[in-house]
């Protein structure tokens, strides 16, 4: 289990700490507000062996609004968070603290979404960015 845990951090690794440099055709990344609709999470009981680590996949659903007049883009994001209970537990990949109703200022890459801050950040732990599951354009609601 642990080369397991070793082995997805470091697939993890450099998608955390160069993604949020550019997205994949090397431009940068886009600025957005982002408003949280909706935050669930369930522990994933496959991602570890039991003893060794922890896992939740956290899913939340939201919007930004576009820069057209009159819609905005919904997304549906996920992350995985890992705790490592030896040889003490701690936070191995943190996905922050997101929570429904607020807005954050995000930026959009390739396939990811970060809440995290721009500054220079030295791990640990890794901050996870956001996968986009879905992403829609939908018409803004009427007043």
């Amino acid at each position: 289990m642990l080369r397991t845990l070793i082995a997805g951090i470091l697939v993890l690794l450099p998608v955390c700490l160069f993604a949020q440099k550019s997205n994949d055709d090397g431009m940068k990344a886009t600025k957005i507000t982002f408003h949280v609709t909706s935050v669930s999470y369930e522990d994933d009981p496959y991602a570890c062996d039991a003893g060794e680590c922890s896992a939740k996949k956290f899913t939340i659903e939201g919007y930004s609004d576009s820069v057209h007049t009159g819609s905005r883009v919904a997304y549906v994001l996920t992350c995985e968070e890992f705790v490592s209970h030896k040889p003490t537990p701690h936070l191995t990949l943190s996905c922050g603290s997101i929570h429904a109703n607020n807005d954050y200022d995000a930026r959009v890459f390739g396939d990811s979404i970060s809440f995290w801050p721009e500054e220079k950040y030295t791990p640990p732990p890794l901050r996870g960015n956001y996968t986009i599951l879905t992403e829609k354009e939908v018409s803004k609601p009427g007043k």
